[in-house]
């Protein structure tokens, strides 16, 4: 005959008051499994399991559910997590009562580091700036309220904020549209009065003497004297050259017995140059089509010394 072996049990009283060393009670209504603490004295009665605690943990793993336990998934992760009033889920941490403040502080001398940078720890002074110093450190600066402006000789401090005046001199006018400072030269300034810029931008119109360090300009550019250049290099990068002399003088400033060659060459890229060129050591019209040889060119002038022999060749 089958035997039969009950534990206590309760329908109406959530916890036993108390239980003899080992013995085990039940309560459907707290839903928990007691023990009689072993060793202990009376009353001394712990909870040990039941269905409270295997409901609590009863869902999909990895899934935050309402008042169970937390379980992690087989990549020990949770899909969202609740703290106070404080959310983490995927990427973001946010605030979860209206106009929450979120508020990070390190203890006592720990930084805080977001994304490789270490902020401050304590703040600054009224109207400062944040900046690195290129290692991940950020730190608080003043912002310099003055720069030093310099003509080459004088000084003065000009204090951000207030009105930067530009002032032309004798046939020097200035104007300021757009966040630029256009100056215009109208006039004949004299030898007295010259003009001198570190860098110019502006459309230049001048009858006198004007020296400039540097030139540029976004229009064009008439000349209504003559032009001279005295450096080394004069380059010249538009597509379409054109001029009205019809003799073009090369080797221009020699006075004495001419020593230096001179002539057309065309640059051609990967492959080799052309030259058509006057050679002083000879004093003949040469032409190269590799760069390297050169041949010369044959007129009737010519034509019996350069050309000594022709052969018609064999069959």
């Amino acid at each position: 005959m089958a035997q039969t072996i009950q534990i206590k049990r309760s329908s109406s009283t959530a916890t036993p008051t108390s239980l003899q060393n080992g013995e085990l009670a039940y309560s459907a209504t707290s839903n928990k499994l007691f023990i009689g603490r072993p060793g202990g004295g009376t009353g001394d009665v712990d909870a040990i399991g039941g269905k409270l605690y295997v409901d609590m943990l009863d869902h999909t793993a990895g899934t935050l559910t309402a008042s169970s336990a937390i379980v992690v998934d087989a990549n020990s992760k949770i899909d969202n997590f609740l703290v106070d009033n404080l959310q983490f889920d995927g990427n973001a941490i946010t605030s979860t009562d209206t106009n929450g403040t979120i508020t990070i502080t390190p203890n006592g001398t720990g930084d805080l580091v977001l994304d490789g940078l270490n902020w401050p720890q304590a703040d600054g002074s009224a109207n400062q700036y944040l900046k690195t110093d290129g290692s991940g450190q950020l730190s608080w600066d003043t912002v310099s309220t003055s720069f030093t402006l310099s003509d080459g000789t004088a000084t003065d401090t000009f204090n951000t904020g207030g009105t930067l005046t530009f002032t032309g001199g004798t046939g020097v006018t200035t104007a300021v549209t757009n966040d630029e400072v256009t100056l215009s030269i109208g006039q004949d300034v004299g030898t007295t009065a010259n003009v001198t810029f570190n860098t110019v931008t502006a459309d230049l119109t001048s009858t006198g003497t004007s020296s400039f360090a540097t030139l540029t300009t976004t229009g064009d550019v008439t000349v209504g004297g003559n032009l001279t250049v005295n450096g080394t290099v004069t380059s010249v990068n538009s597509t379409t050259v054109e001029l009205g002399d019809n003799i073009i003088v090369l080797n221009s400033g020699e006075t004495g017995t001419p020593s230096a060659n001179a002539g057309i060459e065309i640059e051609r890229g990967t492959s080799a140059n052309v030259i058509m060129r006057w050679n002083e050591t000879t004093d003949k019209w040469e032409v190269t089509q590799d760069g390297t040889s050169y041949y010369v060119l044959i007129d009737a002038n010519n034509f019996e010394t350069e050309i000594t022999s022709l052969d018609g060749g064999t069959f």
